[in-house]
């Protein structure tokens, strides 16, 4: 499998350029685990997102092991 990633303009982190964050709205899971950014400030998390008014702006599905 051809790996799809490369380092960011910065030089400090290693990104996948087909895997992207998703907004939050009326579809994302409410729930379950998510990874979250708050986009303004760059700030990322693992996290259950509720029902009510969210500080996240998007999220994207959690990785698996492919074993």
């Amino acid at each position: 499998m051809a790996e799809n990633h490369d380092i960011d303009s910065t030089a400090s982190v290693v990104v996948d350029k087909a895997y992207h964050w998703r907004p939050i709205d009326e579809r994302t899971p409410r729930g379950p685990k998510l990874q979250l950014i708050h986009r303004p400030s760059g700030v990322a998390n693992y996290g259950i997102l509720g029902t009510g008014p969210a500080w996240w702006t998007h999220w994207c599905k959690v990785p698996t092991f492919d074993d």
